[in-house]
């Protein structure tokens, strides 16, 4: 295990929708853990409580799998806390910091599904090219199209919206299906609005790569 400060950004924060919205230090998800608040997910995938009440429990009254104790499956690199020496017997105590946590409530974060999103959202989203004629446009002339039409029926979520330049928006109207230049039908990207948490400073983990909406280089940089 890998010693860690306190207040070094650790674990990601999922609701209980398995949706990332924030990263958190390492105190604050042994805190989390501690407390009952969530429960971390292990390198098998394993979702695991601090106390391990929630598993299946042994013969001897004990659980399969807790954090207590660090009784679970770690990452590579796994970061760990070490409590102060022991004045007993002058030993240290490493406590393994749950990479990936799950809240099993609402965590006081309340986010919207990509139905509405904003012009900007996608602008950014799509780095101000237009998913048609692959051009740099600017915000100001940006326009958000419903790649299956609205007078036909099309959704306002995310999964049927992408930027166009006004002039393609223009030529496209309401046709569908309306391909790029190549001749590919556009592909919406997923569009959440709790992904501006994670930023240059940001070292992201392997183990967290599933669950962020977001475009990452092969050094794990967000794009």
């Amino acid at each position: 295990m890998n010693v860690v400060e306190p207040k070094t950004k650790t674990t990601l924060l999922l609701n209980k929708n398995y949706q990332p919205f924030a990263i958190i230090t390492a105190r604050a998800a042994i805190k989390h853990l501690m407390s009952e608040r969530a429960k971390g997910i292990d390198a098998l995938g394993n979702l695991v409580s601090w106390s391990g009440a929630d598993m299946e429990q042994l013969k001897d009254g004990t659980s399969t799998l807790r954090w207590f104790n660090n009784e679970v499956s770690l990452f590579d690199n796994h970061p760990c806390l070490r409590s102060a020496p022991d004045p007993n017997t002058g030993e240290d105590r490493k406590w393994a910091v749950p990479t990936i946590l799950v809240c099993s409530y609402h965590f006081g974060h309340n986010y919207r599904r990509g139905e509405y999103v904003s012009t900007k959202s996608v602008y950014k989203i799509y780095k101000g090219i237009c998913q048609y004629c692959f051009e740099k446009v600017s915000l100001s002339k940006a326009t958000k199209d419903h790649v299956y039409p609205k007078s036909k029926g099309g959704s306002n979520h995310d999964f049927n919206i992408v930027l166009a330049c006004r002039d393609c928006n223009s030529k496209k109207d309401n046709h569908y299906p309306f391909f790029d230049i190549n001749g590919n039908e556009p592909k919406p990207l997923k569009i959440n609005n709790y992904y501006d948490f994670i930023n240059e400073h940001v070292i992201i983990r392997e183990e967290w790569k599933p669950f962020l909406p977001i475009t990452l280089d092969s050094n794990g940089t967000k794009l």
